[in-house]
């Protein structure tokens, strides 16, 4: 088989081989996102260690920067896997308008012109003589349009998550000023009260758990103020569950819910983005504090015991 060939098959292979990888990383991105193991996963968890270690006062920016390098990566692999197809065929089987120079579309700078061309649908002046291959360059552009769409669906689906974890962080953190402050503490709420306030914390955390788990990417969007910062108040919605798993009635149930709803949300935490397994529940808050930066914030009347 001469060398040309080869080149090409080789070539043709990995271009193949990079437009599936970006392909699959999507799919699981967008749809079956709790799986580990996926690129962009890796460029998340990457880009949040750097600048943890690194730059930590910036850490603010690192869910932002890994949203634009795993929506850079999607794209640098969709441009450089069609290129590949197209490189190796750029000299016999594409044809170039009046004013164009062949030969300096004879490169791989030249096919990525072309495959950067077909992604955007933008016309370059260069076509493609044969059929199949034109075919190819209306499916890169039908995966442009795919890969818009898909960034900006994602992007919009991102922020209301973020919205209610920092609901749920303030609404906690407004209740421990409360009571830090001593203008009421939760002892002295009526039961009826006490078990819609601990009911209603377990519905936004198992909100919480269910929102994360679809969009992981959030997790590495750190918060500004301490007072929005979930892993920053957890311990406290831990304490109050454990002060009130031993109550009466419905208090009760609804404690017992709020400890189970949290310790939900650290088994997928620390199997996910601390790779620890849960062991301890006030270890594995430390764990998640430590991570985002925080100082866990506990209750005025600590019960050291998990609900």
């Amino acid at each position: 088989m001469p060398l040309r060939r080869c080149m090409t098959i080789a070539l043709t292979i990995i271009g193949i081989v990079l437009i599936l990888a970006a392909v699959r990383d999507i799919f699981h991105t967008l749809f079956n996102p709790s799986k580990q193991g996926d690129l962009s996963e890796w460029i998340a968890r990457g880009i949040w260690r750097t600048t943890k270690r690194t730059i930590p006062r910036a850490l603010n920016y690192a869910g932002p920067i890994a949203f634009v390098a795993v929506v850079l990566y999607w794209t640098l692999s969709m441009v450089f896997g069609f290129a590949l197809i197209y490189f190796p065929r750029m000299s016999q089987s594409f044809a170039f308008s009046a004013g164009l120079e062949p030969t300096q579309y004879q490169t791989l700078l030249g096919s990525l012109d072309v495959s950067i061309g077909s992604l955007i649908t933008l016309s370059t002046g260069i076509y493609s003589k044969e059929p199949w291959i034109q075919m190819v360059m209306g499916i890169e552009s039908i995966f442009g349009f795919g890969l818009l769409t898909a960034s900006v669906s994602w992007i919009l689906s991102i922020y209301p998550v973020l919205e209610h974890r920092k609901s749920l962080a303030h609404q906690a953190s407004l209740m421990h000023f409360a009571e830090m402050q001593g203008i009421r503490r939760l002892r002295e709420v009526g039961e009826s009260d006490l078990h819609d306030i601990l009911l209603g914390f377990a519905s936004q955390m198992t909100t919480s758990r269910n929102e994360l788990i679809q969009f992981p990417i959030t997790y590495y969007f750190h918060e500004n103020e301490g007072k929005t910062s979930l892993a920053a108040i957890l311990p406290y919605l831990a304490d109050i569950a454990a002060q009130n798993v031993r109550g009466e009635g419905a208090v009760a149930l609804a404690a017992t819910a709020l400890g189970g709803a949290i310790d939900d949300y650290l088994k997928f935490v620390g199997r996910f983005f601390l790779d620890r397994p849960f062991t301890n529940r006030y270890e594995m808050l430390g764990a998640f504090a430590a991570d985002h930066l925080r100082n866990a914030v506990r209750s005025p009347a600590v019960i050291p015991r998990a609900a």
